[in-house]
């Protein structure tokens, strides 16, 4: 899958970057997430994102940003949703 960054350029996706911002959304919010949360919600974030894109298999870094905030909402993690919008508006 590709990714269309802010900056207009197209790049390789890495889910390995959405988890480093969910991990510093949590520790920034005071929530405790485990390792097996994040598998999880990594998990669904990329399924999400499939399902979106099966067409094109090209996405943005604000479709990410969205389907992150829709996955950490209908799973509960409400502390770590708001830290990473605030994270999302520093960016």
């Amino acid at each position: 899958m590709k990714i269309i960054k802010k900056n207009g350029r197209l790049e390789d996706f890495n889910i390995k970057k959405v988890k480093i911002s969910i991990e510093n959304a949590a520790r920034d919010s005071g929530a405790m997430v485990n390792e097996s949360d994040l598998k999880i919600i990594i998990k669904d974030v990329e399924k999400y994102l499939l399902n979106i894109r099966k067409d094109s298999l090209i996405t943005s870094s604000y479709e990410v940003i969205g389907v992150v905030f829709e996955v950490l909402k209908r799973d509960g993690f409400k502390s770590i949703l708001k830290a990473y919008m605030e994270f999302d508006k520093l960016s």
